[in-house]
């Protein structure tokens, strides 16, 4: 059987991927689920050691799924849901579906902290851009085009 895939052993390998894709999923829910209790609160300076931790699990998930791919590929199947389907078989359905549960969950909570991520940046910029209306300084733009307050103004406190 030379250069024919094994079909037995690429969906126990795809299953094995599956259940190892979910638990980094699952992971990957409990920082979102973290992010967005920071997101909810004032202090945001714990978003940075948090940032890199889902930056690393993204790094992981995306192994796993160009892994899930690789298979699908060997098993001459394309890499979506159909293709997965036919592989893994009815003995894989319980795996698939916890599989898409996560996912699906994941996605959720991502787009809800992009939308409060988007929203707070948002207010920052108006109370912002109300500060500077009061203030009796005119806004001038430097060499590299952002604005700033009039050239030479002097911090507060300061000789």
């Amino acid at each position: 059987m030379t250069g024919t895939p094994d079909k037995k052993a690429l969906r126990q390998r795809l299953l094995t991927i599956l259940v190892a894709e979910t638990q980094q999923v699952n992971e990957f829910v409990a920082t979102l689920e973290q992010e967005r209790q920071i997101l909810s609160g004032r202090d945001v300076e714990p978003l940075y050691p948090l940032s890199e931790q889902k930056s690393r699990q993204a790094r992981q998930l995306q192994q796993l799924a160009d892994s899930r791919s690789a298979v699908l590929a060997q098993a001459g199947l394309p890499h979506d849901k159909a293709g997965i389907e036919s592989l893994i078989g009815s003995e894989g359905t319980q795996i698939w579906h916890t599989y898409l549960a996560a996912a699906t969950r994941a996605r959720q909570l991502n787009q809800e902290n992009g939308t409060h991520i988007t929203e707070r940046l948002a207010q920052n910029h108006q109370a912002l851009a109300v500060l500077l209306a009061h203030s009796d300084q005119p806004t001038v733009y430097g060499p590299d085009g952002s604005s700033r307050t009039r050239p030479g103004s002097r911090l507060l406190g300061s000789y």
